[in-house]
């Protein structure tokens, strides 16, 4: 058993070794309400995810958002393609399935959904990144949405 522990210990140091793991999320600012306008929104999604080499990772993020007096709670794990770099700046693809529950006091709801999102990654230095969502297509809830610029979402990620 002991061998067991030790080989397990040796495997999770291996894999954080070379910044395979990355731990941050993102911060939405604005939005659009249910009738479509504008509305002032406040989202937290903190994220966790594994690189499996220089262009693929695969992760979750978990969002909370609160607006007008409705809470949403979403699940969003996704598969992410680092397709093109330009200089520092690398062009991403996300590959994702939605779970989403909101609810407020009169009602609740919750939906699934599945999507592709595009975005922009900047390393920083060798630990901290910036991210930021610059398009998404998908069908959520039964329907079907495109975005540009959804939520003008703004992430930081570290490194181990």
């Amino acid at each position: 058993m002991k061998k067991l522990f030790v080989i397990l210990a040796l495997s999770l140091a291996a894999l954080t070794a070379k910044a395979q793991v990355y731990v941050g999320g993102g911060l939405t600012f604005v939005g659009t309400a249910a009738n479509g306008e504008n509305a002032a929104v406040f989202s937290i999604a903190p994220e966790v995810g594994y690189n499996f080499n220089d262009d693929m990772a695969a992760g979750v993020s978990l969002g909370l958002g609160f607006s007008e007096g409705v809470t949403v709670f979403d699940i969003n794990p996704y598969f992410r393609y680092y397709f093109a770099e330009v200089g520092p700046v690398r062009f991403f693809g996300d590959a994702k399935l939605n779970f989403t529950n909101t609810s407020s006091k009169v009602a609740s709801s919750s939906t699934w959904g599945v999507g592709v999102a595009a975005g922009i990654a900047v390393p920083l230095n060798d630990k901290w990144s910036f991210v930021t969502h610059v398009c998404s297509l998908g069908y959520y809830g039964n329907t079907f949405n495109f975005g540009i610029n959804p939520g003008s979402t703004i992430g930081v990620y570290y490194a181990f």
